[in-house]
């Protein structure tokens, strides 16, 4: 059988490189780390709920630990071809752009989400807690408990993982204003680049308001770090006013 005829050529060049949740890895040829395993296990017929809710915050505990070990990994720049590693390369290394308004407001959000993430490194536990003390009190039912932990757990790992992601990269595109670029495939490229950090800032927002549903007792301090990355995104819409409309591989 022939797998090549199977790959979306270039979906590697516009993904956010969490290969543990994409549905295309098998047709990707970029996919050579393998994430590790065993952190989500199929729910037996005989748990009961409070069995099922204390594995789901244990499993939380051990991803977020994972993530503490591997954060400097998270948001690395590693394209499988030579001519995407290229330019990610010369973009971060050789043009300066720390002054650049969307250097600046993507690594003050990459900072202050990093103070929050600290101060709130309990806030998953203690949210499972409660939901486990709900159902046994009988004031939650499982199907009101379970969908609530995971959706915070779902946040917290795409504040997490994007937060490195969206600065880097966008360093990274800002290559498209070092120099002139002719060549339409090295423009597309660059508009790609951009709609992955648009939908990346999506995610997060999405994930910030996740987070004051459950927990509006951290507003204010949520409210901050969204406005930080609302500008973002605004800037960057303005430089790259064709990337939301730019098709990636596979992808959109």
């Amino acid at each position: 059988m022939n797998t090549q005829a199977e790959l979306i050529t270039g979906i590697y060049n516009y993904c956010d490189a969490w290969c543990e949740r994409c549905l295309f890895t098998a047709r990707c040829r970029s996919f050579q780390l393998q994430t590790e395993t065993g952190l989500a296990k199929p729910e037996t017929a005989g748990d009961n709920l409070v069995q099922q809710l204390t594995e789901a915050l244990n499993l939380t505990k051990k991803y977020v630990e994972n993530l503490t070990r591997t954060q400097a990994l998270s948001g690395s720049d590693v394209p499988t071809e030579e001519q995407a590693q290229a330019l990610e390369q010369k973009a971060v290394e050789q043009i300066d752009f720390r002054n650049h308004i969307t250097t600046r407001l993507s690594g003050d959000y990459l900072k202050q989400t990093g103070v929050w993430l600290s101060e709130e490194k309990n806030l998953l536990e203690q949210t499972g807690q409660e939901q486990i003390r709900a159902v046994e009190l009988g004031l939650r039912t499982q199907e009101e408990a379970m969908p609530i932990l995971h959706a915070l757990k779902d946040a917290w790992d795409m504040i997490r993982w994007y937060r490195t992601l969206i600065p880097v990269k966008t360093q990274s595109v800002l290559r498209a204003f070092a120099e002139p670029i002719n060549n339409p495939q090295l423009v597309n490229y660059q508009l790609g680049k951009a709609k992955l950090i648009l939908v990346s800032i999506d995610r997060s927002l999405l994930a910030w308001e996740t987070i004051i549903q459950h927990s509006p007792e951290k507003t204010d301090d949520v409210l901050d770090l969204m406005a930080l990355l609302s500008r973002l995104r605004r800037e960057l819409e303005g430089l790259f006013p064709d990337a939301r409309a730019f098709k990636r591989p596979g992808l959109d």
